[in-house]
C-alpha cells in the first residue's frame, strides 16, 4: 500500500498548489492530468506464473482538450476529451522484461453524466517501449516480447468528480496491453492492470452552439482496401513471413455514429507454406495458402477516423489447424473524401495472429 499512500500524498500536494499558478491562464479547454495505478501484471499463460507478481506502479500525464461544439461529432459523443499521454512503468523491477514506457494518442468519452460527476470511457493507442527483450542467452525466460520497439494499447473505465470549476478528481480501472503483433517472437504479450485515481487541472471551458445534425443522410458504399505485414512462427528465431490481406467492404452508413456492413477478405500469409510442412496431415504440404474469409463489420466513425470491428469465418482455408473463426480490430484515417491509411490486427480468438499496415479507397 506504500505505492497507493503516496500517490494520494501527490495528489494532496497539487490540489494545493496547482489553482493559483494556473488560474491567470486563458487556454480555451485545455487541461493537464496526473495519473497514478495500483497495478498487478497478469500471468495469462501458464508459463507466466514464475514471473514477478508484487504490486507496483503507473504513472502518467496527460495533456489534451475537450472538443468544443464546433463540428458535429462533438456533440454526437458528448463533448469527448483528446490529447496525448505519456506512460512509465517499472513493473516491480520485473528482471525479465525492465520498465516500460508509451506514448498514447487517445480519446476518452463521457457515456453517463450527472451534475458533478461523469462516467468516462477511454481508448489509448501508440507506440511502447519494454526495456529488455528475449535473447537466447542472457533473457531466455522473456516469453511476452522478442522486440523493443511494440504496440501499446490501453482501456480504462473511470468515475470522475468535480472538485471545483477547474478540478476533478477520478478513480478507475485500466488495462495497459503490449505487443509486437509477432512481429519478432515470443510474443505472449506484457498485461498490466491496475487500480486508478486521477486529477486534472482544466483551463476555461468553451463551448459552441450545437450544430445541427439533421442534414445527415444514409449512404450506401464500397471500400476495397490492401494492407501487408510481417509474422514470425515458432521456434523462435526463424525467418520472418510476409503476409498481404485484399478486402472489400459493402457497408450501409446507416446513422452518423458509424456503419455496418459484410466485407470480402482474401488472406495469403506464407507462414502457412511453412506450418502445413510440419503438419500431421502430409496432403497439406503442397496445398495453397490462400484464405478466403467472410465478415460482419460495425464501424465506429469519429471525424476523419473510423474504427472497424470485425468478426468472420473461413469459408475457404487449408490449414485446418486454425479455428474457423476470426477478429479483426482497425484504425482507419481518411487523408481525403476517398483515401484511407490502415492499421490493423487479426487474431484467433484472444490470440494474436499479426499486425498489418495498408491503404484503401472508398467508392
Amino acid at each position: 500500500m506504500k505505492i497507493l499512500r503516496l500517490i494520494i500524498y501527490y495528489l494532496i500536494i497539487i490540489l494545493g498548489f496547482i489553482e493559483p499558478v494556473f488560474a491567470s491562464f486563458k487556454t480555451d479547454n485545455l487541461f493537464i492530468e496526473t495519473r497514478g495505478s495500483y497495478a498487478v501484471f497478469l500471468a495469462h499463460r501458464p508459463n507466466l506464473r514464475a514471473y514477478p507478481n508484487a504490486h507496483f506502479g503507473m504513472y502518467e500525464l496527460n495533456i489534451g482538450k475537450q472538443v468544443n461544439g464546433s463540428k458535429s461529432w462533438h456533440l454526437l459523443y458528448h463533448y469527448p476529451n483528446v490529447g496525448m499521454s505519456f506512460f512509465y512503468t517499472g513493473i516491480a523491477q520485473n528482471k525479465y522484461t525492465g520498465y516500460a514506457v508509451a506514448g498514447f494518442a487517445y480519446i476518452q468519452f463521457p457515456y453517463a453524466r450527472f451534475k458533478n460527476s461523469n462516467f468516462n470511457f477511454k481508448l489509448a493507442l501508440g507506440p511502447g517501449w519494454i526495456e529488455k527483450k528475449f535473447d537466447r542467452l542472457t533473457n531466455y525466460k522473456n516469453l511476452v516480447t522478442g522486440t523493443h520497439l511494440n504496440a501499446a494499447i490501453q482501456l480504462t473505465q473511470s468515475y470522475a468528480i468535480a472538485l471545483s470549476k477547474h478540478q476533478h478528481l477520478s478513480f478507475g480501472l485500466c488495462l495497459t496491453h503490449f505487443s509486437n503483433g509477432a512481429y519478432k517472437l515470443p510474443n505472449l504479450g506484457v498485461n498490466l492492470t491496475g487500480l486508478q485515481l486521477a486529477y486534472q487541472y482544466k483551463f476555461k471551458e468553451v463551448k459552441k452552439s450545437i450544430i445541427d445534425t439533421s442534414l445527415f443522410q444514409k449512404k450506401h458504399h464500397i471500400t476495397i482496401a490492401y494492407s501487408a505485414g510481417l509474422k514470425q512462427v515458432y521456434p523462435v528465431l526463424g525467418k520472418q513471413y510476409f503476409l498481404s490481406n485484399v478486402s472489400v467492404a459493402f457497408m450501409n452508413n446507416y446513422k452518423e455514429k458509424g456503419s455496418v456492413g459484410l466485407i470480402l477478405d482474401l488472406f495469403k500469409d506464407a507462414s502457412v507454406s511453412h506450418q502445413m510442412l510440419f503438419d500431421t496431415d502430409a496432403s497439406n504440404n503442397q496445398k495453397s495458402n490462400v484464405q478466403i474469409g467472410i465478415a460482419g463489420v460495425y464501424e465506429i466513425a469519429i471525424d476523419k477516423f473510423t474504427i472497424p470491428l470485425l468478426a468472420g469465418f473461413y469459408v475457404y482455408n487449408n490449414y485446418k489447424v486454425l479455428p474457423i473463426m476470426y477478429l479483426k480490430f482497425g484504425l482507419n484515417y481518411y487523408i481525403s473524401k476517398q483515401i484511407l491509411l490502415s492499421f490493423n490486427l487479426k487474431s484467433h480468438y484472444a490470440k494474436a495472429d499479426y499486425f498489418s499496415y495498408g491503404v484503401g479507397y472508398k467508392f
